[in-house]
């Protein structure tokens, strides 16, 4: 192995590691943000909404915060799941071009979800909304990349 190939294992070992530290503590700020959930709810609800009375906005957005932190939590476990098979070299397999597509069906339900609270609640949060709407095409289309991959490594393998 000459020098160039040991940097190149180096920092994918970097990368990988610090890919599950960020997983690790996005889902610790997850945990934190659930059990802080009704007063981040009491915050949020400073300015009213002519669409949907107080109460029930009130009961909308702290429901479907915690339906959302579902999905995060979700999200996480088969993010963590796909950099783990990677990293033991399981790039190009079918699990993870399954993963991919629930990734992108998360981050799609997520995306709805932040619209009916945003319409009905609080247009702040258009902004996750937005992100949301933006990362799905992209997981998208890596899966479709990962599965293309997939069927040329069993035709190869085919071939061999």
């Amino acid at each position: 192995m000459n020098k160039d190939e040991k940097a190149l294992n180096v920092g994918e070992a970097v990368s990988v590691g610090a890919t599950k530290a960020f997983i690790v503590v996005l889902t610790l700020g997850a945990i934190v943000m659930c059990v802080l959930g009704p007063k981040l709810v009491d915050i949020i609800m400073t300015k009213t909404s002519p669409l949907v009375p107080d109460a029930y906005r009130y009961w909308i957005m702290l429901i479907g915060g915690y339906i959302l932190a579902t999905i995060l939590f979700v999200f996480l476990y088969l993010m963590y799941k796909l950099v783990c098979r990677i990293e033991l070299g399981e790039v190009f397999v079918m699990q993870n071009v399954r993963a991919l597509g629930l990734l992108s069906n998360l981050v799609f339900l997520a995306c709805l979800i932040t619209f009916v609270i945003g319409i009905t609640c609080t247009y702040m949060i258009f902004v996750i909304t937005v992100a949301a709407a933006f990362m799905t095409p992209i997981i998208s289309v890596i899966r479709y990349a990962f599965a293309r991959a997939v069927a040329m490594k069993d035709e190869l393998d085919l071939t061999v």
